[in-house]
């Protein structure tokens, strides 16, 4: 059949183009090349957005990959398998291609990069850092590119970003304060630590009373309570009734009330003789040797300081030099002194200063051999000092605080000597005015249009002391007997002029109180001396009602610096 024929026909021409069977030896023999696949290359960044410096994490696989291998190129580098992963870390703001070639075939991820934000600072600061636990310290922060901070540590709670807070403790120990701050560009911490030691006793009790047995009649006299010890050791006497004198500088003790058993080391002059001292006073002189003691007020401790010894009893000092003797009257014992020993803390930190460390001055110190005193100059370390400067802490001024004492007086009053000035939480100053004292510890007085331009306020005055002519005298003494009680007033500025005010008084009949009264509201006339006529002597009724601050010379407190008054 034709159809069969024809498939016969297309049989054998494929069998002889397979050469199946050709009729001819020499026939040529044909090929076919088969085409390689071309690689697919998959490539992702994740995230495609970040900022410099982030992590990316990069995933490619490849298809048909080439037996050369692929190699990475653009943001990235070197030869990579046909699949993976793999971080980098975003470089500059920009946009970053990550490029990836196999076989000649590419394909490539792409990132936006940008510019970070910037990363959050954070800062404390503590002033002071350490305290005791009754001051106080001020914390304060700050920070930058935050927006929100939060505390933790010794203080909690969501916080400013920038603040201050005042720190009162309760307790002694270490107190970490820490902030953590957030923002666009991150987190960030810091922290600050508070030392806090258990606080000092820095206050003993005044006590106006009739004073020590063998004592009479006297008024106004503060008395306090003072510790002596040799030098470095526990051999201690409390010596009670000792007077609180803002008018003089160091500790002066009877030596009559001293236990022998102290054996205070006497102290050398610049000559290396034993030294003694002339105390001066307007009632009169004190003469004694000079020793060292630690001395012991409250908690306070002044180690090793000089003091006089009233009316010592070693060989060298058992003449008084005439240039000591010609102030006046000796008060150098129980009755005449009214008490067992002076506490001078006043606004100066020697009784003499420079003067007496570069020269010999008559009539204050001396070099003292077998009976016979000379004058000698003294240096500073060694001279009597205000045993308040010498403090460890709490140095730099005191408070006296006393309640009011009315025109009739009272038979008894209880006060308080608070050591420090702005140091504790019982010694700070508060509404009362500032008046600047000069190098001599005066300022003015005008009373009754008179300027009085050497005027004092002196715990160690037993009253107003004033030029007055027109109130009556008391019969055979220097106080003033007014027929009834007087209100006065007198204004007291500053030797700088920055402050003035006016001080209100009353004047009452000395002779008209009780025998019982030991505190009252007494004045007397200032004598006939040539200095009389400068002065106005603000004495102890000055500091009934009144919290009367004291500032040493060279202190500053509360932006002015010592010597001043404060009331």
């Amino acid at each position: 059949m034709k159809f069969s024929c024809l498939a016969g026909a297309m049989l054998c021409l494929v069998l002889a183009a397979c050469g199946g069977g050709g009729s001819s030896a020499s026939g040529t023999a044909a090929t076919t090349t088969l085409a390689t696949p071309a690689p697919v290359i998959s490539i992702s960044a994740s995230p495609t957005a970040t900022t410099s410096g982030q992590v990316i994490t990069l995933s490619w696989s490849v298809s048909n990959p080439p037996s050369s291998g692929c190699t990475a190129s653009g943001a990235w580098s070197g030869a990579v398998a046909s699949s993976g992963t793999q971080t980098v870390t975003a470089g500059e703001a920009g946009s970053a291609s990550y490029t990836l070639s196999c076989g000649g075939v590419s394909n490539s991820a792409v990132v936006t990069v940008s510019t970070p934000p910037p990363s959050p600072t954070v800062s404390l600061t503590l002033a002071p850092a350490s305290i005791t636990t009754a001051q106080t310290s001020t914390l304060s922060w700050s920070s930058a590119n935050a927006t929100s901070c939060t505390a933790s540590g010794a203080w909690s709670g969501s916080k400013a970003t920038a603040g201050s807070a005042t720190i009162t403790p309760t307790a002694a120990g270490n107190f970490t304060y820490s902030l953590s701050c957030s923002g666009d560009g991150g987190t960030a911490s810091g922290s600050a630590v508070l030392s806090v030691t258990a606080a000092l006793n820095n206050s003993t009790a005044i006590l106006v009373d009739s004073g020590p047995s063998g004592v009479n009649g006297v008024i106004n006299v503060p008395y306090v309570s003072v510790t002596v010890c040799r030098p470095g050791t526990s051999t201690c006497q409390t010596i009670d009734h000792v007077l609180l004198d803002t008018g003089s500088y160091g500790l002066r003790l009877l030596t009559s009330q001293l236990d022998s058993t102290l054996a205070l080391p006497a102290v050398a002059t610049a000559s290396g003789e034993d030294a003694g001292a002339c105390g001066k006073f307007i009632s009169g002189y004190t003469w004694g040797a000079v020793r060292q003691a630690d001395v012991r007020i409250a908690d306070e401790v002044a180690s090793g300081i000089s003091i006089q010894v009233i009316g010592d009893s070693g060989a060298s000092y058992t003449s008084t030099p005439s240039s000591c003797s010609s102030a006046g009257a000796n008060i150098g014992t129980l009755s005449a002194l009214g008490a067992k020993g002076i506490l001078g803390v006043g606004m100066f930190r020697q009784d003499c200063g420079a003067s007496c460390a570069n020269a010999a001055i008559s009539g204050v110190y001396y070099a003292c051999a077998s009976g016979s005193c000379a004058p000698d100059a003294m240096p500073l370390a060694r001279q009597i000092g205000n045993p308040v400067a010498a403090f460890a802490s709490n140095n730099n001024g005191l408070l006296i605080t006393m309640p009011a004492v009315g025109t009739a007086g009272l038979t008894s009053v209880n006060g308080t000597l608070i050591f420090g000035v702005n140091t504790q939480s019982n010694n700070t100053i508060a509404g009362e005015t500032l008046y600047q004292a000069n190098g001599s510890g005066d300022f003015t007085t005008t009373y009754k249009g008179k300027a009085y331009s050497a005027s004092f306020i002196d715990s160690g005055s037993n009253g107003y002391f004033f030029p007055d002519s027109s109130i009556r005298q008391c019969s055979g003494g220097d106080f003033y007997c007014p027929a009834s009680p007087l209100s006065l007033s007198a204004v007291n500025t500053a030797a700088d002029g920055s402050a003035s005010g006016t001080i209100g008084f009353n004047v009452v009949n000395m002779v008209s109180l009780d025998s019982t009264i030991t505190a009252a509201q007494v004045g007397g006339t200032v004598g006939s001396s040539t200095s009389s006529g400068t002065y106005f002597d603000w004495g102890m009724p000055f500091f009934y009602g009144r919290r009367v601050f004291v500032v040493l010379e060279g202190a500053s407190v509360a932006g002015k610096t010592g010597p001043y008054w404060a009331y």
